[in-house]
């Protein structure tokens, strides 16, 4: 069955972005998607973007029509990646993007994140991913101090923010958490 997100804001607001609706891919509403982006919504011009765990990409595609200059998109399940692939060459976007075929572990281990302005964490609930990827985080020396971390996850797991991180921004939507993070 295929559904669409719609962009909520920017320049390319109201296109949308077709996906295979399944359990595994669970896309940020739109209601979120406007708070976080008026959280930034002073920032995020030229913000270069990492969206890990990308699966639709409708975080990053967001942050790319209100204006960031670039995201990586981090996606590892082959059909989220097929599918997200197509989306951005279909909304003319692909100078934007670069989309990685990659676990988002490995990506963060390996790559420097000094160029980094907005890291968008939306990983799989109830795997403990978000803890895992901010201790992941929390170890990495290389993260420019203004760089602002994004994570949602399910307001029914407890998650412990490492103290080196400073909560910004939180805000509960449903059954969603949504916390905007920077590093002490």
């Amino acid at each position: 069955m295929k559904n669409s997100i719609r962009i909520s804001g920017g320049y390319l607001k109201g296109k949308k972005i077709p996906f295979d609706f399944k359990d595994s891919l669970r896309p940020t509403s739109n209601k979120l998607k406007e708070i976080i982006f008026n959280w930034l919504q002073f920032e995020i011009k030229d913000f270069v973007c990492l969206d890990l765990f990308a699966g639709t990409g409708s975080l990053g595609i967001e942050a790319i029509s209100r204006n960031a200059q670039k995201v990586f998109f981090v996606e590892l399940n082959k059909k989220n990646y097929s599918v997200l692939t197509k989306n951005i060459k279909l909304l003319d976007i692909k100078d934007k993007s670069k989309v990685i075929f990659k676990d988002a572990f490995e990506w963060i281990k390996k790559n420097n994140l000094s160029n980094i302005d907005l890291i968008l964490l939306d990983p799989p609930f109830n795997q403990e991913y978000e803890i895992k990827l901010l201790k992941l985080l929390s170890r990495k020396n290389d993260i420019k101090p203004s760089c602002k971390i994004y994570l949602e996850h399910s307001k029914f797991s407890e998650v412990e923010v490492p103290e080196d991180f400073e909560i910004l921004k939180n805000k509960i939507v449903g059954d969603v958490r949504a916390l905007l993070l920077e590093k002490k």
